[in-house]
């Protein structure tokens, strides 16, 4: 018997979890934002020309945007999924011949008094145009034949992007990478972009000549432990994998030192050495992240409370209200606020994977669990370089960072896969 369709409202389907969660990210945001260009002397007025004026708007912006998600039909953003991608596209290429440069980015476009960056729309686009294939491939990546198609959508506009070139922007796509193994990719794979990340982080943290030594010995060891076990003639030696793979990994050592020393621009390469403790020079190029631990451990347990913050409202951390925004937490509401912020976004990450793998459509399926891949490397990724844990890369907090672009891009994104899980309520 078919089942009838709900008559209960769109608002009442939708998970409140999820939807709670945004609201008070979006607004608890907002008031860091607040907190943070409000200056010592308290004389601060009202104003939509700073960042807190500005963010109002953006959030006005963003609940109309959710509110025409709501009300549209939730199969139509499977349908449109190709069109959004190409748009996308579009914008990326537009950006490499009008755009305008940021933070030594080429990754805006200008609307007048506003900049758009199209590299934020990019991810909901891949994400949609990605599920929609994933859940139109019925065996899954289990073959390389089905693999190229998915792997090109993700590339295409990565490399776009690293053209700008925005490596912070780009290396957000490498979510997509645990949607490809929820799709039935090896796990072999993913391994394996684990260890070409760590032999790239030890290409750079020793020298030359140790990386050497330490391949070559693993090689060494590897043929020894063969021969023990069984008779290595020159054949079984030439072919062995330990060789091939000794010599990829010279090669890729040597290409990681290379793109190092003449690709990236200064200011990459000495955030890098920060990172694995190469310099160590807080007055210069570490002056950030000195900066917001500083400013996050003055907060204590509890904080110096609202608005009350010296680092914050003196602004000794630059960028604070966007890649930073996380300092104002610690400095103002302490470990336990931190505590909060952090726990909205895990509950947040963690519900959407919940309704992800609850869904009734792969499409949705696909969609969610790349939602929430993207949120958790945001995430991940940002307070990691709050924290000096990671390179400095210009990546936002979701939801919480001032910027219209991410706000309204990750609106879209989280709306449209909650508008969606309410589409399974209705009958098909």
């Amino acid at each position: 018997m078919q089942r009838q369709p709900t008559t209960a409202p769109l608002v009442g389907r939708l998970d409140q979890l999820s939807t709670g969660l945004v609201v008070f990210l979006v607004l608890f945001g907002w008031m860091n934002i607040f907190a943070t260009v409000s200056p010592i002397d308290d004389t601060w007025a009202w104003s939509w020309s700073n960042e807190a004026g500005k963010q109002l708007g953006f959030i006005g912006l963003a609940g109309v945007l959710v509110l025409l998600v709501l009300l549209s039909d939730a199969r139509l953003f499977e349908v449109l999924s190709w069109a959004v991608y190409a748009l996308s596209l579009v914008l990326l290429l537009a950006v490499l011949a009008f755009g305008v440069e940021r933070g030594g980015n080429k990754s805006w476009l200008s609307l007048g008094a506003f900049g758009l960056q199209p590299s934020e729309f990019a991810k909901l686009g891949t994400a949609l145009v990605l599920a929609r294939v994933l859940g139109r491939t019925p065996n899954g990546l289990k073959s390389w034949k089905s693999r190229w198609l998915p792997m090109g959508i993700v590339g295409l506009p990565m490399l776009l992007i690293l053209l700008q070139p925005d490596a912070g922007s780009a290396l957000v796509f490498s979510a997509f990478l645990l949607v490809f193994y929820f799709a039935g990719l090896p796990g072999f794979y993913l391994f394996g972009v684990f260890g070409i990340t760590a032999l790239s982080v030890l290409s750079l943290a020793l020298s030359p000549t140790a990386v050497q030594w330490i391949i070559g010995g693993t090689v060494v060891l590897s043929l020894a432990i063969t021969r023990i076990r069984t008779r290595l003639n020159f054949i079984r030696f030439v072919k062995h994998p330990a060789i091939w793979l000794g010599l990829g990994a010279l090669l890729w050592t040597s290409a990681v030192q290379q793109v190092f020393d003449q690709a990236l621009k200064p200011h990459q390469q000495i955030r890098i050495k920060l990172l694995l403790g190469q310099v160590d020079d807080p007055s210069a190029a570490g002056y950030q992240t000195a900066q917001s631990l500083i400013a996050i451990g003055s907060g204590g347990l509890f904080g110096k409370g609202y608005m009350d913050g010296t680092q914050t409202r003196l602004r000794f951390v630059p960028e604070q209200t966007t890649d930073y925004i996380f300092c104002t937490v610690g400095e103002e509401w302490g470990f336990l606020g931190s505590l909060v912020v952090l726990g909205a976004f895990a509950g947040l990450i963690i519900r959407i994977t919940l309704l992800a793998q609850r869904q009734k459509h792969a499409f949705g399926m696909y969609y969610g669990l790349a939602v929430a891949s993207i949120l958790f490397v945001h995430f991940t990724v940002n307070i990691g370089m709050t924290l000096g844990m990671m390179p400095v890369i210009g990546i936002p907090l979701p939801f919480f960072s001032y910027g219209g672009s991410s706000l309204w891009a990750f609106s879209l994104m989280v709306f449209v896969f909650l508008r969606w899980d309410a589409y399974r309520w209705e009958s098909l």
